[in-house]
Formats: structure tokens, sequence, C-alpha cells
């Protein structure tokens, strides 16, 4: 009787879900199969998915522990688990996860991928360079995920300060996906870093060409023309950040900057002071001295 009631729960869940897009009410199902089988995995693993469409990942993360507690045969769900704890920014059991699904499945190039995006954000780069070599020798050029891996090593190669090669790669993922502004981006923050200001200001243009919007990229764009000596027109790019995201607290610092070099000093500390304050407002823990430290990581 039980297991009836949970079955016919589960296969209501998956229909609300798949078939009509209905994510609440499809939790709601998977919930009410679990009244009747509390240790159901698969309840755990479905409900688990759809909190994952819907955004919250921690409770996501909650299913799929449970959904492993009760069949840790079920290999291919590290890689589900795993990805969770990449997205909340948990590298290092992000990496454990991964590591147990690529025991069983080595040549699965996404795993390789997130595991090797996993130990490039916690900076072991040499670890993260060896899993996207690893993964670009499994895949030829026309598969979707070529661009992505080739941004990826291009990265890693950034941060090892291999400015050159990481130009040859971000290149090839803007070739691969020309309608990408990431790789153009990359492009040109790595001839900003060998000063070739000319050269990164062209990649950072045709990246705003494809996202007009990127406060990230529109940032860039003003720190280089600074850099050129043109002041005004970077103001220009900083205030428009300042417009479309006003919580941007690079883009007040970075304007203030520009304003003391022009001698504007009040101006310049109304600035820094925001920047300031839009920091402590995220992180009320920091001092106006941890802020300025901050200030010099830009």
């Amino acid at each position: 009787m039980n297991t009836q009631g949970a079955h016919h729960y589960i296969e209501k869940g998956i229909e609300t879900w798949l078939d009509h897009k209905n994510y609440f009410e499809a939790i709601d199902l998977f919930s009410r199969a679990l009244e009747f089988e509390p240790h159901n995995p698969d309840a755990h693993l479905l409900r688990g998915a759809v909190y994952v469409d819907v955004g919250d990942l921690h409770l996501a993360l909650k299913d799929y522990n449970k959904a492993l507690e009760y069949n840790p045969e079920n290999i291919g769900l590290f890689f589900d688990k795993g990805t969770v704890l990449f997205y909340l920014g948990e590298y290092d059991k992000a990496i454990r996860s991964y590591e147990k699904f690529l025991k069983e499945e080595p040549t699965d190039v996404d795993a390789l991928y997130f595991k090797g995006l996993s130990h490039h954000f916690i900076r072991e780069n040499e670890v993260a360079q060896e899993l996207i070599n690893r993964a670009l020798a499994l895949i030829d050029k026309s598969d979707d995920l070529y661009p992505d891996l080739c941004n990826a090593k291009g990265e890693i190669l950034f941060d090892l300060e291999d400015y050159p090669e990481a130009i040859d790669y971000f290149q090839k993922a803007a070739e691969a996906d020309p309608t990408s502004f990431i790789a153009q981006y990359n492009i040109g923050r790595a001839f900003y870093e060998m000063g070739k200001l000319e050269d990164a200001l062209k990649y950072i243009e045709q990246a705003l060409k494809i996202e007009p919007n990127e406060w990230d990229v529109i940032n860039y764009q003003g720190l280089i023309l600074m850099d050129m000596g043109r002041r005004e027109e970077a103001i220009q790019c900083f205030d428009r950040i300042i417009e479309l995201h006003p919580i941007y607290f690079p883009a007040w610092y970075n304007k203030g900057v520009v304003l003391k070099e022009l001698g504007r000093t009040e101006e310049a500390l109304e600035h820094l002071d925001q920047a300031i304050k839009l920091i402590l407002d995220k992180k009320p823990g920091m001092t106006r001295g941890m802020c300025l430290r901050e200030f010099k990581k830009l």
C-alpha cells in the first residue's frame, strides 16, 4: 500500500516537473511520496533535482545527501552533488565528490572540467591544468564544451602569468564560440597584463559589442582608458556602471582614483567613501583599513 502510494506521487511529480514545468507542485508531490517512504532514494534525488532548477542549492544538497545515504551505489549522483557544491563555492567538497564519480567514470569530460575549475578556484593550478588537458584530449573542436575548456585552460595560464599562451587558448575559445563575450574579455585582460593597452582596449570593446552592459567588462574598459591617460572617457565608463548597478563598489573606487588624478579631491573622497560604505554593507565585519586593502587587489 505504502509502496504504491510513493510510486504514484513520484510518477505524478516527474510529470508535473518535466512536462508542465510546475516546479513547486512537483516538490510537494515528491515530499508526499517521502511521507509514504522516507528512505526512498529516488524521491530524494528527484526533489533535489527540482530544487536545483529553482535555485535552492542548499535544499538540493540535503536531498542528494539523503539519496546517497539510502543508495550509495548511485555513482552518477556524486557528479550532481559535486556540481551543487561547486556552485555553492565549496570547492574542496566538490573535488571529493567528483573524485568518487571519476573513479568509476574516468573519461567523463564534464566531471574533469568542473573538477579542474574547482582546483583552479582554490589556486591549485597545476592540478587544474592537468584535468583540463585530459578533458581537451577527449573531445573535438565541434563539442559544445570545447570553448569552455579553452577558456578554463586560458584562465589557468593567466593565473600562472603565461599571458601569451593564455591568449592562444582564449582565441581558440573565441573562434569556437564567436557569440561569447567572455573569451574576448579574457584576451583583453591578458593584453592588459602585458602592457599592450591598444590591443587590450580593442578586445574589451569587442566584448562590449556582444554584452554591452557587463559591469566587469566596462570596468576593465575604464581601467585601460585610465592607464592611457584618457581620464574623462574612463569616468564615463565608471558612471555607466554606477547607473546600471550602483552597488558595484569597484566603479566608485576607480572613479574616485581618476577624480583624484584630476585634482578633484572633494569629489574623489566622496566616491571613495561610497565604495567603502558598499563594502561594509556587504561585509559588516570589515574595517575601513581592511576595505583599503581590498581596493589594492582591484
